[in-house]
Formats: structure tokens, sequence, C-alpha cells
């Protein structure tokens, strides 16, 4: 097991994208020297020096070669990882960080390879004393939190519906669009929600949703979201489901490789956001939300500030949910330093 550090290291598969920069910027406001690990030497010293880590070591790997990327994270306290299409790509590093006795989080918003974690290499994590948290998104984090929170606020098991609204209009970056590609027929269908004790296939539950701000409620359709798996881990619920704007769900139909080609590599500049968590029971609504500043910022500083916490040694060993390793109330407090703010509302 990684023993608690004063000043951790930590390993970034994937930094030289949009999403890394925010991560090694990060890493560098807190005085943290990390190790770059990928597969090209001149993208990731490039990157590293356009975040001020000019003394950043290098590290080659290829996602193909497991005793490389074990090589590659051997010494680090945390392996962040930070790719597309987690459901592809994600499952080597999280494999290889295990081996090399780190802990370990990533960016990931898929279902299906959350599940993956937590079936497949939970044992493996507890086994080798590190910690593993997946899915450490604006989204999914806000989610896990916000719903342990408002479910204690009705009385019974909640039924939990979570949101995500775009305040900006502001578009994702083509590594995002890769990542809902290569899970097309998953994202389309609505992917699971929780009900009756197990995870469902289905229509969404809630078909609308009045968002903050709004007098008239909005049509939503079934999205899988990740919380989904993770709520039920550590709240008591009758159910939980992800949802979006119809609106938007019925742009991933248009979905092609030629299509995606042709989104920009950077999103769009204003990401504002909030994520929208209800509880349903005993007669009443209880909301939280978090405003959040930039979807891709705020993941990138969210891993950063959970790989702080595991190197420090903050967490059962396991793979866990977000509010399975921390309280949820103090964690979401933490987060007004990064301008990410939380509420919650009773009608």
């Amino acid at each position: 097991m990684t023993q608690r550090t004063t000043s951790p290291t930590i390993a970034v598969y994937g930094a030289t994208g949009h999403t890394g920069g925010y991560l090694l910027a990060e890493l560098h406001r807190r005085g943290h020297t990390p190790i770059l690990v990928g597969r090209n030497a001149d993208r990731m010293r490039a990157a590293a020096e356009a975040a001020g880590l000019t003394d950043a070591e290098i590290r080659v790997a290829d996602l193909s070669d497991h005793a490389a990327l074990v090589a590659a994270f051997t010494g680090a306290d945390v392996v962040i990882s930070s790719l597309s299409a987690y459901v592809r790509n994600g499952e080597p590093v999280l494999a290889a960080a295990i081996a090399a006795g780190a802990h370990y989080t990533d960016i990931s918003g898929e279902q299906l390879f959350l599940k993956k974690v937590f079936d497949d290499y939970a044992t493996a994590a507890e086994t080798a004393g590190v910690t593993v948290i997946s899915g450490i998104t604006d989204n999914n984090i806000a989610g896990d939190l916000l719903a342990n929170l408002v479910a204690r606020r009705v009385s019974g098991p909640a039924e939990i519906v979570i949101s995500h609204l775009s305040k900006s209009g502001g578009n994702g970056s083509k590594g995002s669009a890769k990542t809902v590609f290569a899970s097309l027929d998953w994202f389309s269908s609505g992917g699971w929600h929780f009900a009756d004790g197990e995870l469902r296939t289905g229509p969404a539950r809630h078909p609308e949703m009045t968002f903050p701000g709004d007098t008239a409620p909005t049509a939503v359709g079934k999205f899988p979201q990740p919380p989904v798996l993770t709520v039920p881990r550590h709240t008591e619920v009758a159910s939980v489901e992800g949802v979006l704007a119809a609106e938007i769900l019925g742009t991933l139909g248009s979905f092609t490789e030629e299509l995606i080609e042709q989104i920009p590599d950077e999103p769009s500049s204003d990401l504002r956001y909030e994520v929208i968590v209800d509880a349903h029971g005993g007669g009443k609504v209880v909301r939280g939300v978090v405003d959040g500043v930039d979807s891709y910022r705020d993941s990138a500083l969210l891993a950063v500030e959970i790989a702080t916490r595991l190197a420090a040694g903050a967490a059962k060993p396991g793979a866990l949910a977000p509010a399975e390793a921390f309280e949820p109330a103090e964690f979401l407090d933490a987060l007004a330093r990064f301008g990410i703010t939380w509420r919650i509302e009773e009608s």
C-alpha cells in the first residue's frame, strides 16, 4: 500500500489533451511535480512546459504494454487517468496502477466502465491496499454527493433524479464526442437506472423536470449517469435515474465518425453548468444544486483534489463511491475556493 506523504507523487496518464492541461496546471499550483506517462514524449514535454512543470519526469508507456505501464506507475502514490472513451481505453491504466501499488482516480463518465471497475477491480484494489475512485467528473461527483445529502431530508427511501444543465450552451470537445460514440448504443438507449434493488434498462420514470429558474417543466429523457451505480452503495433509495433535456438527447443519434472529426479538439470557452439532484419522498421534493464554472476545468480540479486526498490516506482500500470515501458536505464545501458552490432547497 502507498504510504501517506507530505508531497505526493502523482502520475498522470493522458496529460496532453484539453483536460490534461487543467490537471497539470492545478498540480503546479499546488506545488506538485507530476510524472507524465503516455505514448509521445515530445507531446508530454510540451504539455509539461506549458503548465510551468519544466522538471516533470516523462515516462513513455503504451496502453497495450502492461509491463511498461506498471513500471511507469511504480513509485507513484496516485495515478490520474485522463483519457477519452474509457470503455475502450481505460482498463489498462487502471490495472497497471493497482499492480504498481498506486491509488487511482479518473475522469470517466461511462456507466459501462464504472461497472467494470466495481465488478472486476474492487477485490484487486483491496488486496493491494489501494483506493480506486472512478468517474470523477463535474457531473458524477456532484450527483453522488448531493444524492446522499438530499435523500436524508425526505422520509422513506427516496426516488433520486439527476440531471446536468448547461448554462451557456457551449459545445464539448472532440474527446467527449468520441467517448459517447464509443458506446453510442448505450448512451442512446439511456443505459441503466436503479430500481427495486437492481440496475435496470427501460424508459425514464420521470419524463419531465423543472430546471432552476424555470417556471415550466422541460421534457427529459433517460441518460446513463454514472451516479446511478454509486448512490445505492451508500444511500437507501427506492430508485436512481439520470435524465437530460430531450432536445439535447436528440443530437446523439446524429453522431458519426465523419461528424466527430469535424468537431474542434478544444471545447467552447464558456461551459458553465448546474448539476441538479432531486429527492422525491414523503410527499415533498428536496433539491440539491451544484453551480460550476467549466465542465472540463472542474473535472480536472476534482480529480486532483481526489488524488491529493488519496495520497494522504483519506479513504479505505477498495473501489469506492465518492460518498463512501468522503463526507459529502465537507467535500462540497472545500470546492468553494474553485468557484464551485452548492445549495439545498426544499419544496
